[in-house]
């Protein structure tokens, strides 16, 4: 007897395409690489498709919230997200080209090195702190805070302020998801408004006494006598704390699962230090933090023989691109530490648009996977995790572990 099976449909409300997506994306890229998602926009799964699209310089960010129905309880949100302005996240060129300059003048290398260091002294510390205790929630005890921690001492904030600022970032951070509950909306505007408050009077006090510190930085970035104003500051400070602890906490967190998931893996990593750099890539491809990217089209275009007219909105899956057997081969779907060219994986996205944090959050990876499995060679899972719920954000709510005996 034979079994038809219904078309391969995009759903990120389904929940087993929540908790595994990748079979769903395997099958979109062999029968309907070009789909048409029940909610009306276009998703491309494929890598050469995806690339096509983040790379095409004819594109624009500015998508969802132009033309968008916003459902009611939605609404003050909207209105927040319009008196304050675009983030860089949603400015095209020349705005996003300006911001994006003056931003990379305080994201050198050299800063990211220097941050190296004081990440592994945060990193050591935690687990040191946990050596003492056997269960974890992975999520809660580890992976938030490593992250958190870094980008609040790069920016030379307080640490006594570090759990209330984490509160505002976790409930602003779901305002990146295209739909929220009511009592969403209500914690994000409350934690938007007191993120502000706080900011304003850090970048305040960064003006009257500069430090040796990221936020004296990008208050002092300077290109051709431009220089951010007060809402560009305000905007671009909160989003380092809300989408880049966010994804870094999703890194640490399937990036973790996969290694535990793959004994032989995992072994490699405690015994070859040699590996950490491409691991860290290889985790992001495997599975993504971010497994979707948007643009608007702004002509008609041809993708993949399909034709697809100016204006409409198209989705990248990332999180398919990175498994895609035409572009990584047969062992696409296999964990490889050792992976040749992991890096060219499509998780911090591609073209002018690629995530500006991604050498931050490669390093805080992985520093805080190699070090957490090296310290604990007994970690192991300890009941069944939880994911977040998100369509865009990929990641585990709760990740329960035991670490056993520390070396």
């Amino acid at each position: 007897m034979t079994t038809t099976l219904n078309p391969p449909s995009w759903n990120p409300f389904d929940a087993e395409f929540m908790i595994d997506p990748y079979p769903t994306y395997a099958r979109l890229r062999i029968e309907d690489p070009v789909h048409r998602t029940p909610l009306g926009i276009l998703i491309l799964s494929r890598y050469e498709d995806a690339f096509q699209l983040l790379r095409d310089p004819t594109t624009s960010v500015q998508r969802f919230d132009t033309d968008r129905v916003v459902p009611e309880h939605m609404q003050p949100l909207q209105n927040r997200r319009e008196e304050r302005g675009p983030s860089i996240l949603g400015l095209d060129p020349p705005d996003h080209t300006r911001l994006r300059k003056l931003v990379q003048r305080t994201f050198t290398p050299r800063a990211i090195a220097r941050m190296r260091d004081q990440t592994a002294v945060i990193v050591d510390e935690l687990l040191d702190e946990l050596g003492d205790v056997d269960q974890i929630d992975l999520i809660t005890d580890y992976a938030f805070i490593v992250p958190f921690t870094v980008i609040h001492r790069m920016l030379g904030l307080p640490d006594t302020d570090i759990f209330m600022v984490r509160q505002w970032s976790q409930d602003l951070a779901r305002t990146l998801e295209p739909f929220l509950t009511p009592e969403q909306v209500t914690a994000a505007i409350s934690g938007g408004e007191k993120m502000d408050e706080y900011l304003l009077d850090a970048i305040a006090q960064k003006r009257k006494n500069p430090q040796d510190d990221l936020l004296t930085a990008l208050v002092e970035a300077e290109e051709e006598d431009d220089r951010m104003t007060e809402e560009e500051l305000l905007s671009m400070t909160g989003l380092l704390f809300v989408a880049g602890h966010e994804t870094t906490v999703n890194l640490i967190g399937n990036g973790t699962h996969a290694l535990l998931s793959h004994p032989d893996q995992i072994q490699i990593v405690r015994t070859d230090p040699s590996v950490d750099e491409n691991m860290v890539d290889e985790l992001l491809r495997y599975d993504s933090p971010v497994q979707t990217s948007g643009r608007r089209l702004t002509q008609d275009t041809t993708i993949s023989g399909v034709e697809i007219a100016a204006d409409e909105m198209v989705l990248t899956a990332l999180g398919s691109a990175n498994r895609d057997e035409t572009f990584w081969g047969p062992t696409a779907n296999d964990l490889d530490v050792t992976r040749p060219e992991a890096g060219r994986h499509l998780a911090f996205g591609s073209g002018i648009h690629h995530c500006l944090g991604a050498a931050l959050a490669r390093m805080e990876g992985e520093i805080a996977v190699t070090r957490l499995v090296r310290r604990f060679p007994e970690l192991a899972h300890n009941g069944e995790d939880t994911m977040n719920g998100r369509i865009i954000l990929r990641g585990r709510e709760t990740f329960p572990v035991s670490l056993g005996t520390p070396v």
